[in-house]
């Protein structure tokens, strides 16, 4: 099944909008979460828990808003092309790059097999869970690519990040979804209209906004 064909320029300003939202997530809430005394909480405040899933809820959300899977890798090449460039000129570990990237491919990979009509529902849920699973998964090859990791560490890893961490990723990840659901449900029922909202968000200043925070707060937090 193929995709449909789109206005380039809706796909552009989606990819502007959520992948520069993303890289702001990246670059705030992923500060925010390695500081000494929030890093002490363990796996409760890791990034693999919070950051991971967050990044593929905004993909899913750039997905909704496109229906192309294509948006979801341009979101990965603007935010991983952003990353590079920071880490080139300050000579930083390119490795988060790759993870980025990663991402991007995982999360259209999961959003093609099951094709979720919404972002909030157990078929986006699923899918959620798959793109976080793979990306945990192919993430062992980037983490251990030069390592010589023997097979317990290996192990160990799979133990840590694929079960224990994914299962509180999941956790999360259910928790707000139910919440948003829940409100968005109250919504329905009393009838709220979100359309003018839509348009301010939607709108291609909207998009070069927060495509220009983005590039402004990754440098800044790099």
């Amino acid at each position: 099944m193929e995709e449909k064909r789109y206005n380039p320029l809706k796909i552009l300003f989606a990819v502007l909008l959520f992948g520069g939202l993303w890289g702001i997530v990246e670059a705030t809430l992923g500060t925010f979460l390695h500081l000494p005394f929030v890093k002490a909480a363990g796996m409760f405040t890791s990034s693999t828990t919070i950051l991971v899933p967050i990044a593929m809820f905004i993909m899913g959300a750039c997905y909704k808003r496109t229906g192309s899977f294509r948006s979801v890798l341009y979101m990965g090449l603007l935010a991983g092309a952003m990353k590079a460039l920071v880490c080139a000129i300050f000579r930083l570990d390119m490795t988060p790059v790759l993870y980025i990237m990663l991402e991007a491919v995982c999360a259209a990979g999961a959003l093609a097999a099951i094709r979720p009509k919404d972002v909030i529902s157990f078929k986006g849920l699923g899918t959620l869970i798959l793109a976080v699973t793979s990306y945990l998964v192919f993430g062992a090859f980037i983490r251990f690519r030069a390592t010589g990791a023997t097979g317990e560490q290996i192990m160990s890893y799979f133990e840590k990040y694929v079960l224990m961490y994914n299962a509180l990723a999941i956790l999360y990840s259910f928790a707000v979804g139910a919440a948003i659901y829940g409100i968005m449900q109250l919504a329905n029922k009393f009838e709220w209209k979100f359309d003018s909202v839509k348009k301010v968000i939607y709108s291609p200043i909207t998009a070069s906004v927060v495509a220009t925070a983005m590039v402004v707060v990754t440098f800044l937090l790099r």
